[in-house]
């Protein structure tokens, strides 16, 4: 028997043994978003490791994956007295499996097994998966159809891999959150207990609205035992996520990023498989439409197909590497669990993860979509900005090692030497081999674009959306100059000016072509990152020029702080 994966994570529905298929659900409440599409060719790519894999069509009214598999619609004769239609009391999904035109995949329809046309098959969730479980298959693929039926939802909770697939486009973002909200809803109804608080966990569920959150669950139960059937239920349910016809190089972050904004309501992690490019599922149609073969291999299967059946044979792999976040209320924990990546990645994966989660809440209005206070998005996008700094300024040694979950605490329990603000802050960080070898020769320190620290292949924003008026100028200069006599430190004062112009350090960086972390040093006051003055000056006077505030007010202050610190 071909080797099959042993740990798949997914809690809610019966326990994973070797003598039955994995039955992996394509769902997301959406059409168009390639859910048949990746069914077929993932079931390809399995029987390449010598796997016998059954596809289900799940949609009773439009069939559509046959066609994909290159076979003719199935057809049964109900007339006959020993066919019955399938959700009849003595059927079985075994007796409307047929062959496709791919060795070792089969495909069973429920359109075509239901004896009247356009009836939904009257089946529930959990006795249609003791029928899969019962199949001599290696996987069972469930294409799930459009909406949120119960059957549809049932069959994703239960699965042993249910995988989200879904689009960057706003409409896909709401209806894949709709979905997930749904499984949860019914994910709580299979826990065990669920039965014996039959009452109270309904009233917890029929009082909820539409876009309801995790926490709203918890705020409406009654007793700590439905509480617990909450808390369980989430942290039962794993599912993942495909992210498919991504069409520029920014939108193949959005998946980590509506998964992050997922967990962050509803507190399930969705990790993330792949994002496929809206090229790659074009090739797909011309090849199948015009009958071509396929230039990349013998079969037609792409190298991100490829992939895909990688990760989910040995899913376990996806599961080490995104971990499930750790709420921010945890201080005393690694920033890189924060967002549920392996603290085990070098510094340079943790903070460019740390980058495009910001960057995605930043730019992507469609993220509002997933939350229940649409400003909550801006409120990410900051805290993220704050978590980007730490893990800038953390030590190297908090990387890489078996050793990390105090790694964040021994960061901020450490004093720096001047502090332009109450309150603990990171450790200083090392200088690097770059900045050590540019003082020595008398050059200015590594800016954003040879900064082995941080990146700028971000596209700079239009200026125009920064421009002040002649009062906001008068505003800025006073804001600064005014106010130098007070407990306000100036760095804390150019950090204000920063979020008054809803300007980011990123942002910011791009315009002045200085480093994010020199500029967060400048806004810190941080004397173990800070260059040298003299390139400090310079730094200062390309910032002033941005906010359009005095140049020569704003080194005088800055330079007197630092004296008298």
């Amino acid at each position: 028997m071909p080797y099959l994966p042993r740990f798949l994570l997914n809690h809610i529905g019966p326990e994973l043994h070797d003598d039955r298929p994995r039955v992996v659900a394509f769902g997301s409440g959406k059409g168009g978003t390639g859910k048949s599409t990746m069914c077929a060719d993932i079931a390809r790519a399995l029987t390449r490791y010598n796997f016998r894999v059954l596809c289900i069509d799940n949609s009773w009214s439009s069939p559509s994956l046959n066609i994909l598999l290159g076979c003719e619609e199935p057809s049964f004769d109900f007339d006959a007295d020993d066919q019955v239609g399938f959700g009849s009391p003595d059927s079985h999904i075994a007796e409307y499996i047929v062959p496709t035109s791919f060795p070792s995949v089969y495909l069973a329809s429920l359109a075509s097994a239901r004896r009247h046309p356009f009836t939904p098959p009257a089946i529930h969730a959990d006795d249609f998966l003791h029928q899969l479980h019962e199949l001599d298959f290696d996987w069972v693929l469930i294409d799930l159809s459009d909406g949120i039926s119960a059957l549809d939802v049932g069959l994703f909770t239960l699965s042993d891999i249910p995988i989200l697939v879904t689009t960057p486009e706003p409409a896909a973002v709401r209806l894949t959150t709709q979905f997930l909200r749904a499984v949860v809803f019914r994910a709580i109804g299979f826990h065990p207990r669920a039965q014996a608080l039959e009452g109270e966990i309904l009233d917890v569920l029929y009082n909820q609205p539409l876009h309801f959150r995790a926490q709203d669950l918890r705020y409406d139960a009654p007793s700590a035992d439905s509480r617990a059937i909450i808390d369980e239920t989430l942290h039962r349910l794993e599912p993942y996520m495909l992210l498919n016809m991504v069409r520029e190089g920014a939108e193949h972050d959005l998946g980590f990023v509506f998964s992050h904004a997922l967990h962050t309501e509803l507190q399930v992690f969705p990790r993330v498989l792949a994002s496929i490019e809206y090229a790659d599922r074009r090739w797909f149609y011309n090849r199948r439409t015009t009958g071509s073969k396929s230039a990349r291999n013998e079969e037609g299967i792409s190298n991100e197909m490829e992939m895909l059946a990688r990760n989910i044979r040995d899913i376990s792999l996806v599961d080490m590497r995104y971990p499930r976040p750790i709420p921010n209320r945890d201080d005393d924990v690694h920033p890189a669990l924060r967002m549920g990546l392996n603290p085990e990645l070098s510094r340079n994966e943790v903070r460019q993860y740390c980058r495009r989660l910001w960057e995605g809440y930043r730019r992507e209005n469609a993220i509002s979509l997933i939350f229940k206070d649409p400003d909550e998005r801006l409120e990410i996008a900051d805290r993220l900005e704050t978590l980007y700094r730490q893990v800038l300024t953390m030590p190297s040694e908090s990387f890489s090692t078996s050793d990390v979950e105090d790694a964040s605490s021994r960061a901020t329990e450490r004093p720096r030497p001047t502090a332009s603000r109450p309150g603990p802050s990171p450790a200083p960080r090392a200088k690097t081999e770059t900045e050590t070898t540019a003082a020595a020769a008398e050059k200015p320190p590594a800016t954003s674009e040879a900064d082995n620290e941080t990146e700028t292949d971000v596209t700079e924003e239009d200026d125009s959306a920064h421009n002040e008026s002649p009062l906001q100028v008068d505003q800025n200069e006073s804001s600064l100059a005014g106010e130098s006599s007070s407990t306000t430190s100036p760095g804390d004062r150019l950090a204000g000016l920063r979020r008054d112009q809803s300007m980011s350090l990123q942002e910011l960086s791009s315009r002045t072509h200085i480093g994010v972390k020199y500029l967060a040093a400048i806004e810190e006051i941080d004397v173990e990152v800070l260059p040298r003055r003299v390139y400090l000056r310079g730094y200062l006077r390309e910032i002033a020029r941005v906010y359009n505030i005095d140049s020569s007010q704003l080194l005088s202050d800055y330079f007197e702080y630092l004296e008298s610190a």
